[in-house]
């Protein structure tokens, strides 16, 4: 197997496409059974995470979690 001429850690142009943008801030309300609901920005749909592992990294003092509608990342606050 042959690998590229390029070494693993650089990056493709592309992938710096929405690094200056800032994240958008995603309003989220904890729900019965320990679920999280959160309104996406972009289509204002609501969203509900009922996954252990996700809840579980989103614990944080600043969860970030990418979009299961848009596939932004976005900033979820509490309601």
């Amino acid at each position: 197997m042959r690998f590229p001429t390029q070494g693993f850690g650089t990056m493709h142009s592309s992938v710096f496409g929405h690094a200056a943008s800032a994240v958008r801030r995603a309003p989220a309300t904890m729900r019965g059974h320990g679920a999280l609901r959160y309104q996406c920005p972009v289509t204002n749909s609501f969203i509900l995470v009922t996954d252990d592992a996700t809840l579980a990294t989103l614990a944080k003092t600043q969860p970030r979690l990418r979009c299961a509608d848009c596939g932004e990342m976005h900033l979820l606050t509490h309601e």
